[in-house]
C-alpha cells in the first residue's frame, strides 16, 4: 500500500504538469498512460526509445515524449547516451519502501498471532487515518466466543483504548491524554460496547513518532485486574520486539 500511494501521489504531480501544456488531456487518462509507459520496461526491454514506447502503447510520439519527460523529472525513468530510456533511481527506492513495509507487516502479524495465542483474546494493530482509526492487522483466538476485528474498518479516533493511544500521541484532544502519555498505555471498559474491554500500547517508528497502537480486546468479564496486568506485560514485550524489527528496516 505504501509504495502504491507513493507512486500515485507522484504521478498525479507530473500529471498536473502535463495538464498545463495540454488542456484537453484528461487526468486519469494521463496517469494511466504514465503507468502504461512504465509497464513497457521488461527484462527483454531494459532500454526503450520514444518510438518503441509509442509503438508498444499505440500512442503518438509527441504525447509519449511529454509524459516521459515528467517521468524522467521524478526519477522513474532516465535517459542514457543513446537517447533511449531505462528505469530510473526512484523505482529501486520504492521497492525498498515496499520491502520494508512488507517485512513490517509480517513482523506485526507474527506478534499478533503470538499475543492472541498467549492471552486467548483478539490482538489487533490500529493506525490513524485522518480523524478515524483503522485496523490493518488482526489475529483472533481459537475459541467460540471471541471479539472479531474487521481489517479496514474505520472507528472513532476518540473511542477504545487504541483510539486513546493514537489521540494522545498525535496530540489530539482526549480526556485521559496526560495519563496515557505518562503510563504508556490505555485501558477502556465498555466505552464503545458495554460488553467489551481493551488495552493498547503505542508502537513507535522513531523516537516520538507513533506508528500505531497494539491492542488486546475481548469480553469485559475476562479483563479483571490480574488479566489486565498480564495482558499489558504481553503487549509491552511484543512492542519491544516490533520496534527492534523497525530499527532493522530503517
Amino acid at each position: 500500500m505504501l509504495v502504491l500511494f507513493y507512486l500515485i501521489e507522484h504521478v498525479i504531480l507530473f500529471d498536473r504538469i502535463i495538464m498545463k501544456s495540454n488542456k484537453n488531456v484528461i487526468g486519469v487518462d494521463a496517469v494511466n498512460k504514465a503507468l502504461e509507459i512504465l509497464n513497457c520496461f521488461t527484462e527483454k526491454n531494459e532500454s526503450l526509445s520514444i518510438t518503441k514506447i509509442a509503438n508498444i502503447t499505440g500512442d503518438h510520439k509527441s504525447r509519449i515524449s511529454r509524459i516521459s519527460k515528467s517521468l524522467e523529472n521524478f526519477g522513474y525513468i532516465r535517459k542514457i547516451k543513446s537517447g533511449e530510456f531505462k528505469i530510473g533511481h526512484t523505482i529501486p527506492r520504492l521497492f525498498e519502501i515496499y520491502e520494508s513495509s512488507f517485512n513490517l507487516k509480517n513482523s506485526i502479524k507474527a506478534e499478533l498471532d503470538f499475543i492472541s495465542s498467549k492471552t486467548k483474546e483478539t490482538a489487533s494493530f490500529f493506525v490513524r487515518q485522518n480523524d478515524v482509526r483503522v485496523c490493518i492487522q488482526s489475529s483472533s483466538p481459537n475459541k467460540s466466543i471471541r471479539h472479531q476485528e474487521v481489517i479496514g474498518d474505520k472507528k472513532p479516533i476518540n473511542k477504545g483504548s487504541s483510539g486513546h493511544v493514537l489521540s494522545a500521541y498525535n496530540n489530539l484532544e482526549i480526556k485521559d491524554k496526560d495519563d496515557v502519555l505518562k503510563n504508556g498505555y490505555a485501558m477502556t471498559f465498555g466505552e464503545r460496547d458495554s460488553e467489551m474491554a481493551s488495552i493498547s500500547v503505542p508502537i513507535f517508528r522513531k523516537k516520538n513518532q507513533i506508528l500505531g497502537a497494539l491492542t488486546i480486546a475481548g469480553h469485559i468479564s475476562n479483563f479483571n485486574k490480574k488479566n489486565c496486568i498480564s495482558f499489558l506485560n504481553v503487549l509491552r514485550s511484543s512492542r519491544v520486539k516490533i520496534e527492534k524489527n523497525l530499527i532493522k528496516t530503517q
